[in-house]
Parts: C-alpha cells; structure tokens; sequence
C-alpha cells in the first residue's frame, strides 16, 4: 500500500522506485529477516531533516524513532550509499537529457560556511572571507550535477583543498579533458599537477575588474550551490563530522536530481524546468 505522502519533502511513488532500486543493489531489502522499519519512511526523514534543518531530536513523531533513522542515516553515510545513489540518479538523468560524452567537463569552485562555536571537527578561521567553519568544495559537470565534494577547514588554502578533491573526481569520470574553476585554485602548480597526473586543462576563471560579467562556465557550479542553498540543513554548518557535512550534500544532491528526472524536456533533451 502506497503511504500518504505528508511533506512536501517526502518522495514521490515515482522517485521511490529509484532509490529501493539502488537499495536493492546494496541488499538492504534482500533475503533475510524481514526489517521492521519502513525504509521509504526513514528516507523521508533523511530528506526532511535535510531540507528544514531541524535537529535530530526535532522529527515529528509520524517519522520511525529519530533513533532508528540516525542509525540508518549513519550506516549509509559511513558506507558511501548517498554518493552512490546520486552516481545513479545522475546517470538516469544525463541519459533522459542526452547529454552526448564530449560534454562532460568540469566546473569547480568553493564555498566558506560559517560554522557554531561548538563544531569540534575540522573547523578554522579563513582570513579572506572573515569566516570561521569549513569550507566546501564541489565539482560539477556543464548540466550542474555534483561530481565530487570535498570539506575541510577554513583556514586551509583553495588550492592545497582541491588535491584530494580532483583525485575523487578523475576516479568518477576519468575522461575528463577541460576543467574550468575560479581564482581560489590558480597556480602554476595546481594546473601542471592536474595536466601531468590526468591529461586535463585546468582554466581559471577570472572575475572582470568592473560590473556584473556572467563568467564562462563558473556560473555552472555557483548555480548548484544556489540550488542546495534552499536545503536549511546546508545554509550553516550544524554537522560536527565533515563526514555528515558531506553525506547532508549528497542528500540535497538526490534531492535536486530525482526532480530533474521527472521534469519536462524539450526536443533538444534539455530540462524546461527545474524544481527545488
């Protein structure tokens, strides 16, 4: 029997298919005892939490025990389920969109978050933006898909942050050719690292001196970090482990991709409209 859908937040029929798909890939709801716990339930928990930025012990009680949840949200988190399920989301959407394999290229920049006094875990002060938390970093292809994510302190520089970033995203999409990304990342070395290591071009873009300029491809990944923004979980850094900072991305992440993939196209494949 199909549950009534409560939230706005909660998945559609449609958009459940696909992640018990990707469930059944991980043999959550395979042979065995059978769970007691409605694991849609527990997703919609995930994805309201995630989109209203209550805390855990805030969940309306119609959700499973906020502890049940918190224990399937961390065995997921731990086990790299979120980046998986969008790895799988973003196939079925670039595949509805034709999107052809000369395209997929990189876009890449970074965000400052401005973090409560008590985070214990890879916290700092950036100089530059005068913010103290973590610091997000993300790559996109050209349609805004989240490629990889990286977090870690403030006080650590763009370029020296993008090494453990850029090595996640060529083992996700090794053909990558052309990179675009913004000035935090310039530098002799960074480019000849990623030219050497992978065979890829690492342009910067650049900000014009004087008024409002729309910058090739930049604009790509400022948009999806527009786009997660409306998520309250991300608008300040409320996880104390980077590890959940990362998994709550890959939550909004699903989140944006699964409207993607019940949106209109029109005959070129491209998206009319993208709902948040």
């Amino acid at each position: 029997m199909t549950p009534e859908k409560r939230y706005p937040s909660d998945l559609t029929d449609e958009e459940w298919v696909v992640v018990e798909d990707c469930l059944r890939g991980e043999d959550e709801m395979g042979a065995g005892r059978p769970l007691e716990v409605d694991l849609r339930r527990v997703w919609d928990a995930i994805l309201y939490l995630n989109k209203t930025g209550c805390q855990w012990a805030y969940l309306p009680h119609d959700f499973p025990a906020r502890t049940t949840v918190n224990y399937h949200y961390t065995k997921w988190m731990a086990t790299g389920f979120f980046e998986r399920v969008t790895a799988e989301v973003r196939r079925r959407v670039r595949k509805k969109t034709v999107v052809t394999r000369n395209r997929v290229r990189g876009s890449s920049t970074v965000k400052a978050s401005r973090a409560p006094q008590n985070l214990p875990e890879e916290s700092g002060f950036d100089g530059y933006k005068k913010v103290k938390g973590r610091k997000h970093h993300m790559v996109t292809d050209t349609t805004g898909c989240v490629l990889a994510v990286g977090v870690h302190a403030a006080n650590l520089h763009d370029s020296q942050g993008a090494y453990p970033l850029l090595k996640k995203t060529f083992e996700i999409v090794p053909t990558l050719r052309m990179m675009w990304a913004d000035q935090g990342y310039q530098g002799e070395e960074l480019a000849t690292w990623v030219k050497d290591t992978f065979g890829c071009e690492l342009e910067i873009v650049k900000k014009t001196t004087k008024g409002f300029k729309v910058l090739p491809r930049r604009w790509v990944v400022e948009r999806t970090f527009a786009w997660l923004s409306r998520y309250r979980r991300l608008v300040r850094v409320y996880e104390k482990r980077v590890a959940s900072s990362i998994a709550m991305i890959w939550v909004s992440s699903i989140r944006i991709l699964l409207k993607k993939l019940w949106t209109p196209i029109d005959e070129e494949g491209l998206l009319l409209i993208i709902y948040i």
